[in-house]
């Protein structure tokens, strides 16, 4: 008895940090490539969206036809997390991104995008502190119009990958190894 306890509760972990948790209230729908998302952002919102952190900064965001320009973050690799504080992946994941955002200092800027609503920024900068977090924590409204240009965030963690000229590189739905973000962060960087 206690084996199969143990051996479900760690099948349940190890999908539960392989596939994220699902977003409440989003029926599942197709994912989209880089090339449609790219799309989808040109289609359906707005040119240009600016989030708003929980210390007080804007970043504004332009859509292009590859990408995203970051205002404020010219010439660097922008990685994308989009999370929540309630979903056990994405709390996981954030230490391996504030050592990612340490080790690449000057040259990758992580944007920590939060999917829930009406939260206080003080509640989140406690966390954020809880969690060790580096880098900037969007939390707006402007979030979700940003899921939504991007054609649906419907899986959290997911984190986009955009290279130093601001153009889609890749990314990832569920829980990422940091090795792998780290090899792709190497390549988006040396992207010509």
């Amino acid at each position: 008895m206690f084996r199969t306890t143990t051996l479900l509760s760690t099948l349940l972990a190890a999908t539960l940090i392989l596939t994220g948790c699902g977003k409440k209230s989003e029926s599942p729908k197709k994912e989209q490539t880089g090339q449609e998302q790219n799309r989808s952002a040109e289609q359906q919102g707005p040119s240009t969206i600016t989030l708003h952190t929980t210390g007080g900064e804007d970043i504004v965001l332009t859509a292009t036809p590859k990408g995203i320009l970051f205002g404020g973050y010219e010439g660097k690799a922008v990685l994308l997390d989009f999370f929540a504080t309630w979903c056990p992946p994405c709390r996981a994941e954030l230490p391996h991104l504030a050592d990612i955002q340490k080790a690449y200092k000057g040259k990758v800027q992580i944007i920590g995008i939060l999917m829930e609503e009406n939260k206080d920024d003080l509640e989140i900068q406690q966390f954020e502190k809880e969690m060790g977090i580096n880098f900037p924590v969007a939390n707006s409204p402007a979030n979700f119009d940003l899921s939504a240009a991007l054609g649906g965030i419907r899986s959290l963690p997911t984190m986009v990958l955009y290279d130093t000229k601001g153009d889609y590189f890749t990314h990832y739905v569920g829980a990422a190894p940091q090795e792998m973000i780290e090899a792709d962060i190497q390549r988006a960087l040396n992207r010509k």
